[in-house]
């Protein structure tokens, strides 16, 4: 039988801002999407109680609601950053196109941009 995918989805109050947690249960590699500044604490000792390491923060859009935890969550992980390259935004690792793929372990998602916004599938 084929290992799920960890999945944890986390919530915000403040901006009621929606973060989630994917990982590949065997290589403990994960990514975090749509991350919180003030909640890079909580997701870090998540990640840490499951054994996972960080791969990829990928941001869905440019936050207006909240700063995004991805700056802080790379200097702690060395994980990569990803948003849609139509944000032009300098100081991503990986500016997004439709349809590209990010691997971590066995899983893929793939991209696809809806007015400029990336959705995972």
């Amino acid at each position: 039988m084929k290992n799920e995918i960890i999945f944890r989805q986390m919530f915000e109050p403040e901006t009621s801002t929606y973060t989630y947690l994917l990982a590949d249960p065997e290589t403990k590699e994960a990514v975090l999407i749509d991350t919180v500044l003030e909640t890079v604490d909580r997701d870090m000792k998540l990640m840490s109680e499951l054994g996972l390491k960080l791969k990829y923060i990928l941001d869905t859009h440019i936050h207006a609601d909240h700063i995004t935890g991805s700056g802080e969550l790379r200097k702690l992980t060395n994980a990569k950053s990803a948003v849609s390259q139509s944000a032009n935004v300098d100081c991503v690792d990986i500016p997004l196109d439709n349809e590209q793929e990010l691997q971590f372990g066995i899983t893929k998602l793939q991209l696809l941009l809806l007015l400029g916004t990336p959705i995972a599938v």
